[in-house]
């Protein structure tokens, strides 16, 4: 399979794979994972540690290769809008409105959709993250990698995905039925982690109309005291929620992206551990030391927990 795509061996053997993948058409983060897994294969074949879990390696290797051979195809593979839908609805068990977020993707690059429909989760996980970090503003990236991650069972990078769609799109009704199938786990996260109804700029907009619009009523000489009361509320309510959501949005807050974070006394591995948080478990960051990231909340929880167990937003 490999060799429809890439024909010069040297090109297909080394680290020009990727390379070589992405100018043959193949998407550029479907290409980058197909390297890995080929070096994954080598290193379970021929590696000191033996093949390993053998099954899952082969069943990903057989995903993927699905994918390219659709791609392989006179033309990309679309997954049919009906089929995306039912997929996502087991994932969202039943959200069927969040297949408009998923079609607005498939639009522009059909490798991570067809990697989710063929069960290739850490390959359309890979993918809709690199389309994530090309447009981080796209709110349809985020809830479509959180999708993914929920389907894998990675409840915390699933919540951190879609709390980033929700500050982008707040009042979208799939990204809001999303949330709810990930709980906070105590009142603290459900606080760290809380969006408001609109963006900061949205309130800065709203507030900056309606200031407008009271001192151009002022100007024509209206004499109503309640609609220029009304309007001159307005534009102070949308800049004190704008300020409020700017600075709540400001806070260092990560979500616990492990299966569990143990909060350590010290940043080191034997340090003693006075809580441990779940998935999905939101703290306040704070300095760094080597890999170790502290952490602190407002019920007494301060430590240090590892950088790879935890994810920024």
């Amino acid at each position: 399979m490999l060799a429809s795509h890439v024909p010069d061996p040297v090109a297909r053997d080394g680290d020009g794979l990727a390379p070589s993948l992405r100018a043959a058409g193949v998407d550029s983060a479907v290409a980058d994972h197909v390297k890995r897994l080929r070096d994954r294969l080598r290193a379970a074949r021929y590696g000191p540690r033996g093949l390993g879990d053998a099954a899952e390696l082969a069943a990903e290797i057989q995903q993927v290769l699905r994918v390219l051979g659709a791609e392989g195809q006179g033309t990309p593979r679309r997954p049919h809008a009906a089929a995306t839908m039912a997929l996502l609805a087991i994932v969202m068990g039943g959200a069927l409105h969040a297949a408009p977020l998923l079609v607005q993707s498939i639009a522009q690059t059909p490798s991570a959709e067809a990697l989710f429909e063929a069960g290739a989760l850490r390959a359309a996980a890979d993918s809709f993250a690199a389309r994530a970090a090309r447009d981080p503003r796209e709110a349809a990236h985020w809830y479509n990698l959180g999708a993914t991650l929920y389907r894998a069972g990675a409840d915390g990078k699933a919540t951190a995905a879609w709390t980033l769609a929700a500050r982008l799109a707040p009042r979208d009704a799939a990204i809001r039925r999303a949330l709810r199938l990930l709980p906070p786990q105590d009142p603290l996260t459900e606080q760290l982690l809380e969006v408001g109804w609109a963006t900061p700029a949205e309130w800065a907009i709203v507030g900056s109309v309606a200031w407008g619009v009271f001192w151009l009523a002022v100007a024509l000489g209206s004499r109503r005291r309640l609609i220029l009361g009304l309007i001159a509320g307005i534009a102070v309510t949308s800049g004190i929620l704008g300020v409020m959501e700017w600075r709540r949005r400001d806070r260092p807050v990560v979500v616990v992206t492990a299966e569990s974070a143990p909060v350590r006394a010290a940043p080191y591995g034997g340090a003693s551990a006075a809580a441990t948080i779940p998935a999905g478990g939101a703290l306040l960051a704070g300095r760094s030391y080597g890999p170790w990231r502290e952490v602190q909340r407002a019920d007494g929880i301060h430590g240090w927990v590892l950088e790879g167990e935890i994810a920024g937003l």
